[in-house]
């Protein structure tokens, strides 16, 4: 009996990556489980894109900290003393050949605002390939282009 209680207690307990997500969507996004669901996604596929790296250390390490150091102020999520800076360059560098990094680098004059890293799967760096390939001006595609990319991007993993 106390084993099985145990498991059910463990079996409860989420991810330092999860209670981020829950922290900052109750905090900053009202409570949105929309928000918090799509928070979830990305976070878990920015763990498997670092444990692919060599990077589950640096992964681990930021979002141990942001459970640990919390605040909310507002509608003002903060995380003191986190820094993803570790976790965003060994991502950054195991990605430096992936199709993610042609394309970053191809839209960085665009004016688009960096969110730091994502995570560069085999579905995402299809997509990036595919609009590296079909779009001229990769600041200003086409709607053609965006047809060719879509086309494209059909044949991707999903």
């Amino acid at each position: 009996m106390k084993r099985l209680l145990f498991f059910l207690l463990l079996a409860g307990c989420g991810s330092d990556a999860q209670t981020y997500c829950e922290n900052v969507g109750d905090c900053s996004n009202k409570g949105s489980s929309d928000w918090i669901a799509a928070c979830n996604d990305e976070t878990s596929a920015l763990d498997t894109e670092a444990e692919n790296a060599g990077c589950a250390t640096q992964f681990d390490a930021y979002f141990s900290c942001t459970r640990q150091s919390f605040t909310c102020d507002g509608i003002t999520s903060d995380f003191p003393g986190c820094d993803r800076s570790a976790l965003d360059a060994c991502i950054a560098n195991a990605q430096s050949s992936t199709s993610c990094a042609e394309l970053a680098k191809a839209t960085s004059a665009c004016g688009a605002t960096d969110a730091g890293a994502t995570s560069c799967d085999a579905t995402r760096d299809c997509n990036a390939r595919c609009y590296l390939q079909n779009v001229a001006n990769p600041c200003a595609p086409t709607p053609a282009e965006i047809e060719a990319v879509t086309a494209c991007g059909a044949s991707c993993p999903q």
